[in-house]
């Protein structure tokens, strides 16, 4: 039998490519290539979407065009160009957004001043509702289609899943950006994501919950709230997650909450909602390095 390649991806970074714009009766834009073999460096043609702005502002210094993806899908090529600008961010911050990531709250956010710590503003709160109801739908389809031995529809069906995934975490990022554009010179703080699924205990319930905790995409999440950040010179910073939930934000005791969703302090007796007070703990752990 012979081997059939259905998809194709080839990647050039800065040294092996160069978009020029030349006004020509075929395209405006031509993007050319160093090319292996006999062929040397040759020149294609590109015709832009709805982001042609973007390029535009490239070629007038405003970006730097740091590589490009080319991918072969149903018998046209495609162009990916991955852009970078440097922005100016605050150098001495007033105000922290606190992040806190999750399986029943996917994300929620607290915003609190340099000078006040101790008085978070009003936090807010993103359902995971949503996204893991989506994931399962599908896994649902994708295994129906595995028993019925469809590989086609299930591999069409991950590009839609894929898409819709995109699509909300980009609207999820937004909003928690435009969350932080509230506050006065702010930064904003996530926790590093190493150990983040050991933090649900899934072992103890088995598959299915490995299954969900596993499907969550925390890290894209972390990437659009790190790229749409800095492009509004919100500068980004990760933290320890180390006790951020088991740790009061008011005395600092650590307590167990188990899978409690109500964090109660034995110490000061302080009861929060622990997504809540995990995310103040984020916060805090910035405020005091601020001085």
């Amino acid at each position: 039998s012979r081997l059939h390649l259905r998809t194709c991806c080839i990647r050039f970074d800065a040294r092996a490519f160069k978009l020029v714009k030349a006004d020509k009766e075929i395209a405006s834009y031509w993007l050319h290539l160093s090319l292996s073999g006999s062929y040397g460096r040759t020149a294609f043609p590109i015709i832009f979407g709805n982001r042609t702005e973007l390029i535009e502002e490239a070629f007038h210094g405003e970006y730097s065009i740091k590589s490009v993806e080319l991918k072969k899908r149903k018998g046209t090529w495609y162009a990916h160009f991955t852009l970078n600008r440097e922005v100016a961010v605050p150098d001495s911050p007033e105000a922290v957004i606190g992040i806190d990531r999750g399986e029943k709250n996917f994300a929620v956010a607290v915003g609190i001043q340099k000078d006040s710590p101790n008085k978070p503003r009003r936090g807010r709160f993103w359902k995971g509702a949503e996204i893991k109801a989506l994931k399962g739908k599908y896994h649902h389809i994708r295994r129906n289609l595995g028993r019925k031995k469809r590989p086609h529809e299930i591999k069409k069906l991950k590009g839609k899943l894929s898409r819709k995934t995109d699509q909300f975490l980009h609207q999820l990022a937004n909003e928690i950006v435009d969350y932080a554009t509230k506050f006065e010179k702010p930064v904003t703080a996530l926790e590093e994501l190493t150990h983040i699924r050991n933090r649900f205990q899934k072992n103890q319930k088995g598959r299915k919950l490995n299954r969900r905790i596993n499907s969550l995409p925390f890290h894209k999440l972390q990437n659009y709230i790190e790229y749409k950040a800095l492009k509004r010179g919100i500068a980004v910073k990760y933290i320890d997650p180390t006790h951020t939930s088991k740790q009061c934000h008011r005395c600092s005791t650590i307590t167990n909450v188990g899978f409690h969703r109500t964090f109660r302090c034995p110490h000061c007796g302080l009861i929060y909602d622990r997504d809540l007070n995990a995310s103040i703990n984020i916060a805090h752990r910035i405020t005091s390095s601020l001085g």
